[in-house]
C-alpha cells in the first residue's frame, strides 16, 4: 500500500475546485493519482473486468476501463443525459461500476439493494421511470415474476446476457452542472415504502470535500466498506477513497464475523458501516485478531449504542509519538440519505471516555442543524423536538414526488424524522425516531434512548429493542432483550423499571427474551419496529409507576 496515496496539498486543491463533483470524481482521481496502475479496489465478490475476466482486485486505471466499457454499452442502448437506469445487483462492486459508467453519460443510476423484494423493486422502478434495468441472474429471475410487459416498458439486461464491449469507443465525459442529478438512492424503508432520494453533482461532493482536507489517514491506510454497496453512503466513500488515494475493499457479507475476517485479510485501518454491523462486531467478534490494525470505526446513519462502541474502541490501535498504542477511535456520523453524504452531526469516542447517552455531537461545518417545535419555532435547550437540517448536503428532494418533498420541510429545514434535544453546550442528543416514540399512560417512552439506558445499566443485556405493544387497546412499551449466557428474565422487569424510575423515565410493561435472529430487519439491516409493533399487539402486564418524557441533560 501507499503507491496510490494522494498528498495533502493535492487534496486541498481538489477540495478548492468547484467543478469537482459526484459526476466526474473518477476522471479527477485519474489525473491526480500517483500510480493509476497500483492495486486500488478490492472486491470480496469478484467483478468482471473490461475483458470479461473475473477479478477480485482492480487498479484505478482498470476500474476506469471497466466503467468506460459499460458507458459504451449504455450509449449503444441509447442511454443519454437525464435517463434513469435501475441497478439491481447482489451486494458487490457492480453498483459502483455502473454508477461511474452512467455518470460519464450524464445519466442517473437508480441503485437498488439486491435484497429488496421484487414487488418493492417494481414499485420503486415505476416511481423513478427508468429506461432500463441492469441486474444479475438472481435479480433477473426475481423481477421476471412481477413485471407486466404492457405496463413496464423498460428493458432488462442481466450479467448472464451481456459482457462489457471492450472494443467500442468510450463516450466523452458529460459536463455536469452543479445541480445535475447523478444518483437516486433509496431510503431503508423502515417506516414504509423506500423513498427515491436525489443526489446532485455538487451536493454529493460537499461532505467529501470537507473530509478530503481533514481525513486522518496515512500511506498504509485501507478502507473496508461494510456498507450496503447500493447505498449512497457507499458510493460517497468510494469517491472519497479515489480522490484521497486510499485503497478500498468492498464487502458483500456485512456480518460481524465476515467483517472481522476481512479486516485482518486486507489489513484494514478504517472500517465503515452501519450500527448493526458494529453491534455484531462488538458482541461476537471483539476478540478477533483481524481487528488489530483498525484505527477508526466510522458509523453512518443511525447513532450507535455506547455499550457497543465502548467495546470496539478498546480494540485496534492509534499512533502516539510515531508508535502504535492500543485503542481506536469511533466516529458516529449521524445522518440519512436525505441529509447527504458525510453526516450532519459528528461524535468521536475514544477508549476510556464515557459519552452522554445518545450524544450525536455537534454539527459539521457545512450543516445548519436545529431542534424545532411542530410549528417550526426553535425549541429551547433541553426540550425534545424535531431534528431539522439546512445546508448544501441536503437532497434536492424525492424523485417524482414533490408532495413528499415539500411535506419534509419545516421553516426551511429538512426534517429527518428524528426526535432530539440540544444541551447548553450545543451538543445534540438523539432520543428516538418520530415514528418509534411510544405514547403510554406513564409518559412518552423514547425507544432508542430507553435501549441505551438498559444496555448501560444492566450488564446482563447484550442487545435490546424497545417497541410498542397493545395492552387491551391501551398502548404500552416492552423490551425484547438478548441476554448474556446464564441470565434469564425472571425479576428483570422490576430491575428495569427501577432504573428507569431513578432517571425519571416512564416504565415498561414487560421484558421478553428474544433471539437476535428473530428481530426483523430491513434491507440495510435496520430494525423494523413497525413490524415488531404488529407482532406484539397482544396484552401485556402493566406495572404501576409514573415517568416523564423530558430527558436528562
Amino acid at each position: 500500500m501507499g503507491a496510490t496515496f494522494v498528498p495533502t496539498g493535492v487534496r486541498h486543491a481538489i477540495a478548492a475546485d468547484p467543478t469537482v463533483g459526484g459526476g466526474n470524481a473518477l476522471d479527477v482521481a485519474l489525473r491526480v493519482s500517483p500510480d493509476i496502475h497500483a492495486p486500488y479496489l478490492h472486491a470480496e465478490v469478484p467483478v468482471r473486468d473490461a475483458h470479461g475476466i473475473p477479478r477480485d482486485q482492480l487498479s484505478l486505471a482498470e476500474l476506469a476501463d471497466l466503467a468506460g466499457a459499460w458507458s459504451a454499452w449504455y450509449a449503444g442502448r441509447g442511454v443519454g443525459p437525464r435517463d434513469r437506469v435501475g441497478i439491481y445487483f447482489q451486494d458487490g462492486a457492480d453498483d459502483l461500476v455502473h454508477y461511474l459508467a452512467l455518470s460519464r453519460l450524464g445519466a442517473i443510476a437508480v441503485l437498488i439493494n439486491g435484497e429488496m423484494d421484487p414487488a418493492g423493486v417494481l414499485a420503486y422502478l415505476r416511481r423513478t421511470a427508468p429506461v432500463g434495468l441492469r441486474t444479475d441472474e438472481i435479480g433477473s429471475a426475481r423481477i421476471a415474476g412481477v413485471l407486466r410487459p404492457e405496463d413496464d416498458r423498460f428493458w432488462v439486461a442481466s450479467t448472464g446476457d451481456t459482457v462489457p464491449p471492450g472494443d467500442l469507443p468510450v463516450p466523452p465525459p458529460f459536463r455536469h452542472a452543479p445541480g445535475d442529478p447523478v444518483l437516486i438512492c433509496h431510503t431503508s424503508g423502515t417506516t414504509g415504502t423506500p423513498k427515491a432520494v436525489i443526489w446532485a453533482h455538487a451536493q454529493m461532493m460537499v461532505g467529501i470535500r470537507a473530509h478530503l482536507t481533514r481525513f486522518r489517514d496515512h500511506p498504509e491506510s485501507l478502507i473496508l466498506s461494510a456498507l450496503p454497496q447500493s447505498h449512497g453512503s457507499a458510493i460517497g466513500y468510494a469517491l472519497l477513497a479515489m480522490l484521497s488515494g486510499v485503497p478500498l475493499a468492498l464487502m458483500s457479507d456485512r456480518s460481524g464475523r465476515a467483517v472481522a475476517a476481512a479486516a485482518g485479510r486486507y489489513g484494514a485501518t478504517i472500517v465503515v458501516g452501519f450500527a448493526v454491523t458494529f453491534a455484531e462486531l462488538a458482541l461476537r467478534e471483539s476478540d478477533s485478531a483481524g481487528l488489530d490494525l483498525v484505527e477508526r470505526w466510522v458509523s453512518l446513519a443511525d447513532a450507535s449504542h455506547h455499550a457497543h462502541v465502548a467495546r470496539l474502541v478498546e480494540r485496534g490501535r492509534h499512533w502516539a509519538g510515531g508508535e502504535p498504542v492500543p485503542g481506536s477511535m469511533y466516529v458516529d456520523g449521524f445522518g440519512s440519505s436525505e441529509l447527504g453524504w458525510g453526516g450532519v452531526l459528528g461524535m468521536i469516542t475514544i477508549s476510556g471516555v464515557v459519552a452522554p447517552h445518545r450524544c450525536l455531537g455537534v454539527p459539521q461545518p457545512y450543516a445548519d442543524v436545529a431542534v424545532l417545535r411542530p410549528d417550526g419555532s426553535p425549541a429551547d435547550a433541553g426540550e425534545v423536538g424535531l431534528l431539522g437540517v439546512k445546508g448544501p448536503t441536503v437532497t434536492p428532494g424525492y424523485w417524482n414526488d414533490s408532495d413528499k418533498t415539500y411535506r419534509s420541510l419545516l421553516n426551511g429545514y429538512w426534517l429527518s424524522g428524528d426526535l432530539v434535544f440540544r444541551d447548553e453546550a450545543g451538543r445534540f442528543h438523539h432520543v428516538d425516531r418520530v415514528a418509534d416514540a411510544i405514547p403510554t399512560a406513564g409518559g412518552t417512552v423514547y425507544s432508542v434512548l430507553t435501549e441505551e439506558i438498559l444496555l448501560d445499566r444492566l450488564p446482563e443485556i447484550d442487545d435490546c429493542v424497545v417497541v410498542a405493544a397493545d395492552d387491551a387497546g391501551e398502548i404500552s412499551a416492552i423490551a425484547l432483550v438478548q441476554l448474556r449466557h446464564g441470565h434469564g428474565t425472571d425479576g428483570m422487569l422490576s430491575r428495569v423499571n427501577a432504573v428507569l424510575d431513578g432517571l425519571g423515565r416512564p416504565p415498561l410493561a414487560d421484558v421478553r427474551a428474544a433471539d437476535v435472529k428473530s428481530v426483523p430487519v430491513g434491507v440495510t439491516g435496520k430494525v423494523l419496529k413497525r413490524r415488531l409493533r404488529e407482532e406484539h399487539a397482544t396484552t401485556a402486564h402493566r406495572p404501576g409507576g409514573h415517568g416523564t418524557s423530558v430527558p436528562a441533560g
